[in-house]
């Protein structure tokens, strides 16, 4: 005798659909008591248990009672619990109960996952669908910031991995982003992009995050480089370090700009060291890595209280500061790239670069000394979602523990980039690669564990990736 069972328990949570193979008097029909499905975080990994999908059988053993994996899931895989780089094709009860199984998520920019299994008793077949819901948590858009040569541009890449190119002209009308686009950053639904130009006359290009659409310029800047945000205000870095021509140079202070948001208007200016590049924002406080600019001359960050818009402190570092992270203890690290010597060109070697922790509670500064220094690019530091591990370059990339007192002496990934950040979801590094101003370049994605995962290719000279929800 043959029977039919048909389940729905809706899309949005689990749905599943049970067929019988066969039955006989001697074995009484499984019930599938729950098929719950799961709800987890982008990239984790989650149990299943029997809450979640259990079938009862009143003359089997849970451990008798056997699942295989018809279609394995699209975005992450079945796994168990001992080893989740392997995929389970089967499965019993009796693991779900003792929670050995896993669904691990691959990274990927999905809402939704699920698995066909079917279950059996020996004798009787039910078959099922398993619907698996990743957090509402996502990266809609990647915006790939290229310097370019004549014109700098913006790759948007969205969660489909479709690239448009020229995205910032295509949205507004074929008009050109400009010269030596620097850095770009989004707060709330603006997205703002410094560019630096070639005549002295720098700019912050503001647009709408969710078309990209011109919304406003904030002009009266000379040489703008990056751009950070506290207390509804913009803080953008400004200056080269020198005024005059060679040999004729004179090193000058430089300034932070504070830039009301609501009028997108400058309204105000803080004095700091020459050359300011990156700033970041850690219990109250604006830190600025002053580079020393063109003349390589600086080594300290200028601490400034964004309450009051006040330099609070002068801290030394090491040499030509230009990059900077805070870690979960609110410390700052800053990236030093050292006083560059060009008489052996092209072999530069750079003095006194290295890693400088500043302690947020007291100030202290920890430093290692940084060697083999072969990159080019400014963005050379980044931090994971947890914040607990920082991500360097110098010859190569880097993986330091920030409780680690000494710096890693083994390579994370085996080769160079131009620019690296780090996806605040799944915690993948988005690495650039540059091949010349004139050339396409690419971003390449790694896992947090060092795994090449992908490449795209973008514009001309990528220096940076930003990541809008």
């Amino acid at each position: 005798m043959k029977r039919f069972l048909k389940f729905g328990l809706g899309l949005l949570i689990a749905s599943f659909l049970f067929v019988s193979c066969s039955d006989d008097d001697d074995n009484a029909m499984p019930n599938m008591s729950e098929n719950n499905g799961i709800v987890l975080e982008n990239s984790a990994t989650v149990t299943i248990t029997g809450s979640e999908l259990n079938v009862m059988d009143a003359d089997t053993d849970d451990i008798d009672i056997i699942y295989t994996v018809t279609t394995a899931p699209e975005n992450g895989i079945i796994a168990y619990a001992t080893d989740v780089t392997v995929s389970a094709e089967t499965f019993t009860q009796a693991d779900l109960t003792a929670s050995k199984i896993v669904y691990v998520h691959d990274g990927s920019q999905t809402l939704t996952d699920e698995f066909s299994f079917t279950v059996t008793d020996g004798d009787n077949v039910l078959t099922g669908i398993f619907n698996i819901s990743i957090g509402e948590k996502q990266i809609s858009y990647f915006y790939v910031l290229n310097e370019g040569s004549s014109n700098g541009s913006i790759s948007m890449i969205n969660r489909n991995d479709e690239v448009t190119n020229n995205y910032f002209s295509s949205a507004n009308s074929g008009v050109a982003l400009g010269k030596y686009p620097q850095s770009m950053a989004i707060n709330g639904e603006y997205v703002f992009i410094v560019v630096t130009t070639a005549s002295g006359a720098g700019y912050v290009e503001v647009v709408t995050a969710s078309d990209f659409k011109h919304y406003a310029t904030i002009l009266d800047l000379s040489y703008p480089r990056e751009i950070a945000f506290a207390n509804g205000k913009a803080y953008v870095s400004n200056g080269n370090g020198v005024t005059g021509s060679y040999p004729d140079q004179v090193t000058q202070n430089n300034e932070v700009y504070v830039v009301d948001l609501n009028t997108m208007t400058v309204t105000g200016q803080v004095s700091v060291g020459a050359g300011p590049e990156k700033m970041i924002v850690s219990n109250g406080k604006l830190y600025v890595s002053n580079s020393g600019g063109n003349s390589n001359d600086d080594n300290t960050v200028t601490v400034i209280d964004v309450d009051t818009d006040q330099v609070t402190e002068i801290i030394t570092v090491k040499s030509c500061p230009k990059d900077m992270v805070v870690d979960a203890n609110g410390d700052v690290w800053v990236y030093c790239s050292g006083v560059p010597d060009y008489s052996n060109w092209p072999n530069v070697t750079y003095t006194d670069s290295g890693i400088s922790v500043i302690s947020e509670s007291t100030g202290a500064v920890t430093s290692y000394n940084l060697t083999n220094i072969s990159t080019t690019g400014i963005k050379n530091i980044a931090i994971n979602k947890d914040k607990d591990v920082v991500y360097f370059m110098s010859d190569v990339v880097y993986a330091m523990n920030i409780t680690d007192t000494a710096l890693p002496t083994a390579n994370f990934i085996d080769t160079m980039f131009y620019g690296m950040d780090v996806n605040p979801v799944n915690g993948n590094l988005w690495l650039c690669e540059s091949n010349g101003a004139t050339s396409a370049g690419k971003v390449h994605i790694y896992s947090p564990q060092g795994d090449k995962i992908k490449d795209v290719t973008v514009g001309n000279f990528p220096n940076s990736t930003i990541f809008s929800y």
